[in-house]
């Protein structure tokens, strides 16, 4: 296994990326690395989300909580860098490296799915807390909340990228993205 937080874990990690994004067809499976890298790039690309995530700083973890029917036998931990309207990256981390983002956000996979899909504003999900801000604390909480529109276009450009779920898949591609992450919290401690 590769250490988080090292050279050669990014390096290895961002290999693996490469390489399923050459084998993997669009539209990429949500919660795959070559989909949060294909959300990375929408992300950097997008001039609305730097216009209203211009004063936002800090990095943002967005924890699915384990859901084996989706697939999730543990968490799964998503962390975007985020800073004044760049994203610096986004990569799915393993949970002590997750859990170290300024602003972790934790809920369980069927929320977030709902969140993706837009059929729950994620504003609201985050203002009656089903959507927690972990530890809690109420300065990290009114930063959340004056961010509400770089929150809501990071929601939309997630969209972009997929609607594919890892629920919603046949079995013999549900039981490929089992074993992706298998693969993933064996050689990454993902």
């Amino acid at each position: 296994m590769y250490k988080a937080g090292t050279k050669e874990w990014e390096d290895y990690y961002d290999k693996l990326v490469a390489q399923r994004k050459k084998s993997e067809s669009i539209p990429y499976i949500v919660l795959t690395p070559e989909w949060v890298s294909e959300f990375e790039k929408k992300i950097q690309g997008d001039d609305r989300y730097k216009q209203v995530a211009k004063t936002w700083e800090g990095s943002v973890t967005l924890v699915f909580k384990a859901d084996p029917e989706a697939g999730l036998d543990k968490d799964l931990f998503v962390l975007m860098d985020l800073w004044h309207g760049e994203c610096r990256s986004v990569k799915i981390v393993p949970s002590e490296i997750g859990r170290n983002g300024d602003y972790v956000l934790e809920a369980e996979y069927g929320r977030w799915k709902r969140v993706l899909k837009k059929e729950l504003n994620v504003v609201k999900e985050l203002a009656t807390n089903k959507l927690k801000l972990v530890p809690f604390n109420f300065k990290n909480a009114a930063k959340l909340a004056a961010a509400a529109q770089a929150a809501l276009r990071l929601v939309d450009l997630s969209g972009q990228v997929s609607n594919k779920f890892p629920d919603d898949l046949e079995s013999k591609e549900f039981d490929s993205f089992k074993a992706l992450l298998k693969k993933l919290n064996t050689d990454f401690g993902i």
